[in-house]
């Protein structure tokens, strides 16, 4: 076998990888703050949350079923909270069984082979596609939700959905931009809770959502 095509394969690849790797790094990089949902672009995500998994999440009606459901340890319902520092809101999940979605399962193949290599003798734009194939384009959505996730959404009498978060955690605080818009709001704060639980960005069989036990606060001057 001549030596040409094997040193222009060993040039082309790599280089054509580069390129789409930072084409790809770019488009992730504007996701990261613009949710592919419009009605999803004023959502805080933290802890690794996914608008895909909250899309999920959004189209299901939440199940009434307490023991799944979330239950407030701070602020404690009717309490007033200082103004002058963002509070932490803290929660956990009201049963005694934490359940969390199974891991995925690892992807399966023959010894010595690479899941999604290309076949001996494959080309150059074939080696390319297995280097940028699905593993890569899912991260520019970020990785997928594997486990609970919680939506915490702010209102007020006179406007629901007042602040949305999307977490992964079971605390919250918000930043000073969030905190402006609580203290602003001039009158009670609830705060309610969904949660369920996903494997790959997706609601598991009987994993919710969830509705929690709301609490209501208020921000003192």
């Amino acid at each position: 076998m001549s030596r040409t095509p094997i040193l222009h394969r060993a040039v082309l690849v790599p280089a054509l990888a580069a390129l789409a790797s930072a084409a790809m790094y770019v488009g992730a990089c504007g996701h990261e703050d613009t949710p592919a949902l419009p009605e999803l672009a004023d959502v805080i995500f933290e802890g690794g949350a996914t608008d895909e998994a909250l899309d999920a999440l959004l189209a299901v009606d939440p199940k009434d079923e307490p023991s799944q459901g979330t239950v407030f340890d701070a602020p404690e319902d009717g309490t007033s909270v200082p103004g002058d520092a963002a509070p932490e809101l803290t929660f956990h999940v009201a049963g005694a069984a934490r359940w969390t979605a199974p891991g995925a399962a690892p992807a399966l193949g023959f010894a010595g082979a690479r899941p999604g290599a290309p076949a001996a003798g494959a080309s150059p734009w074939a080696e390319l596609g297995a280097l940028l194939g699905p593993v890569r384009a899912a991260q520019a959505h970020g990785m997928p939700i594997n486990g609970r996730a919680y939506f915490l959404v702010f209102s007020t009498s006179g406007r629901e959905g007042l602040l949305r978060v999307f977490t992964t955690k079971l605390s919250y605080t918000p930043d000073a931009a969030a905190w402006d818009k609580l203290r602003a709001a001039g009158g009670p704060i609830t705060v309610s809770v969904l949660n369920a639980v996903f494997e790959n960005n997706r609601i598991v069989q009987g994993g919710g959502p969830f509705a929690g036990e709301p609490v209501t606060f208020s921000v003192a001057p």
